[in-house]
C-alpha cells in the first residue's frame, strides 16, 4: 500500500523542524553572472537555469523538507527547457526533497486526463525516470469536479497530493476571488475544495487529505474562516517574503497542533544574493547568501509548529 502524501510531507516537516517550502523561480536575467548563457539558445539557457536550480537545492537541502518547482519558468526554453524542469524534479528527489510541481493545470476531463498523466501518474515509457515525477502539484479548479477527478483518482492510487487554487497571493487575482455580495468567491471554492476530498479514502493518518488547497493569508478574520471551512484540507501557503506575508499572518492557516500547511518563499530565498547584506561576497559565493536565508526562513517558519 502506498503511502499518503501528507503522512510523508508531515514525516518531512517534523524531521526538519519546520513546514518551510523554497520555490523555485528561476529567470534567466537574474541568474548569478557566471551562470548566464553566452549564446542564445534554448539548450543553453535550460542548462543554465538548472544549473541554477541544482545550487539552490544544495543549498536548502539541508534546512527544508520540500520545493515547489514552477513549470512556467522552463517551458519559455521549449522541448530544452521540459528536460530541465524534469532534471529539477529528480535532482531534488535525489537529495531527499519532496517536490510540489508548480503547474496550475485545469481543463474538461479528457482533457485533465492526459494532463494527469503527464504530470502526475507513473510514466508508462521505460526511458522516463520516475523520479521525474512530482510528490504533489497545483491545480486550477475553475473546470469542476469533472476536471479534478482524474488528478484526484490518480493522487489517490499512488499516495501524491495536490493543492487547488482557492485564494492566490497575487493582489491581481483579488477582482476573481473576492468577487460576490455575501459569500466570497474564494469561500465558495474553498467549500467544493473540502467536499471533494473529504472521504475517507482519500484521507491520510494525519487526517489530512490528497486534495488540498493554495491559501494566501489577508486579514486575520477572513484567514482564521478559510482554515475553518478546510479542516482535512491541507495548504500550500503563498505571500511569504518578497511578497510581504508573515509567519504571523500565516499562522492561522495552521491546525492547532502546528501541522496541516507548509509555507512557501521563493525570491526571498533563491536571489538572495542579490540583497545588499551580501553584497560584499564573492560572485562565486552566490550559494552561501541562498543557505543563509534558506536557514533564518526555515527557523521563522518553524515558529508554526508550536501549538496554539
Amino acid at each position: 500500500m502506498v503511502e499518503h502524501y501528507c503522512d510523508r510531507l508531515n514525516d518531512a516537516v517534523r524531521r526538519c523542524g519546520t513546514p518551510a517550502v523554497v520555490g523555485l523561480d528561476p529567470v534567466l536575467e537574474n541568474l548569478p553572472p557566471l551562470l548566464r548563457p553566452r549564446d542564445r539558445r534554448a539548450e543553453s539557457a535550460a542548462r543554465a537555469v538548472a544549473a541554477f536550480c541544482r545550487g539552490v537545492i544544495n543549498a536548502v537541502a539541508p534546512h527544508v523538507p520540500a520545493v515547489k518547482i514552477n513549470i512556467g519558468f522552463f517551458e519559455p526554453f521549449y522541448g530544452a527547457g521540459i528536460e530541465a524542469y524534469g532534471e529539477t524534479i529528480a535532482y531534488a528527489h535525489e537529495r531527499g526533497l519532496l517536490v510540489i510541481g508548480d503547474v496550475k493545470r485545469g481543463d474538461i476531463g479528457s482533457t485533465a486526463a492526459l494532463y494527469a498523466r503527464a504530470h502526475l501518474d507513473d510514466p508508462p515509457f521505460e526511458d522516463i525516470d520516475p523520479a521525474r515525477v512530482p510528490d504533489a502539484i497545483t491545480l486550477a479548479p475553475y473546470m469542476g469536479v469533472g476536471a479534478m477527478q482524474p488528478f484526484i483518482e490518480t493522487a489517490a492510487r499512488l499516495g501524491r497530493g495536490l493543492y487547488l487554487l482557492v485564494r492566490p497571493s497575487d493582489p491581481g487575482a483579488d477582482e476573481v476571488h473576492e468577487f460576490g455580495e455575501g459569500p466570497r468567491f474564494y469561500e465558495h471554492l474553498a467549500d467544493l475544495v473540502h467536499r471533494w476530498g473529504f472521504s475517507e479514502e482519500l484521507l491520510g493518518r494525519c487526517g489530512l487529505s490528497c486534495v488540498g488547497a493554495v491559501v494566501a493569508p489577508k486579514d486575520a478574520e477572513s484567514t482564521q474562516a478559510l482554515r475553518e471551512l478546510l479542516p482535512h484540507t491541507p495548504l500550500l501557503v503563498p505571500g511569504y517574503g518578497a511578497q510581504g506575508a508573515t509567519m504571523e499572518a500565516c499562522r492561522p492557516l495552521f491546525r492547532a497542533d502546528g501541522t496541516g500547511a507548509v509555507v512557501n518563499a521563493s525570491r526571498s530565498v533563491i536571489y538572495a544574493y542579490n540583497q545588499p547584506r551580501f553584497a560584499l561576497r564573492a560572485p562565486e559565493d552566490w550559494t552561501s547568501a541562498v543557505e543563509e536565508a534558506a536557514r533564518e526562513f526555515a527557523a521563522d517558519a518553524g515558529r508554526a509548529l508550536e501549538p496554539a
